[in-house]
């Protein structure tokens, strides 16, 4: 065999993992959000599911901003203490903690991104995380046993 098709076919098998570990890569980073609409006190929002570990780990990570009634709602299979950070966060928010059945259980109020890596987590086990632009929760009056609604 000629001794450049061997390196070739060396270079090939090694480089092959790392190509197809760029494409799982991409493919991560260009999934969409499903879009839900909910309601807090009577005020409609809509938020971008992160029902995947993939999206829960990106979350907001990375954006300029976040429009106005508009939010991330983290679900997790089981109610638990999930922790929260502000990695690559460019905004702050107020991060709204919900138990199964869909009850408002804490709020963490403007959280700034300049707060990583301190990590935040609720008072009691919850199921989902609302994330929100800082000041929503106080603009809307939302309080501990408020109820959040799925439209």
């Amino acid at each position: 065999m000629n001794k450049s098709f061997i390196i070739y076919l060396i270079l090939t098998i090694l480089l092959l993992p790392a190509g197809w570990f760029i494409i799982q890569k991409l493919s991560e980073n260009s999934a969409t959000f499903q879009i839900q609409k909910i309601k807090i006190n009577g005020i409609p929002v809509e938020v971008e599911l992160a029902d995947t570990l993939e999206k829960r780990v990106r979350g907001l990570s990375g954006r300029a901003d976040l429009s106005e009634n508009r939010g991330m709602l983290f679900i997790y299979d089981t109610p638990g203490f999930y922790e929260i950070w502000m990695k690559d966060m460019e905004f702050p928010v107020d991060i709204i903690w919900i138990d199964k059945n869909g009850k408002i259980i804490d709020i963490t109020k403007n959280v700034k991104p300049e707060s990583f890596p301190k990590t935040f987590t609720s008072s009691g086990p919850a199921k989902y995380i609302l994330e929100v632009n800082a000041g929503f929760s106080d603009k809307n009056n939302l309080k501990v046993g408020d109820l959040v609604i799925v439209l």
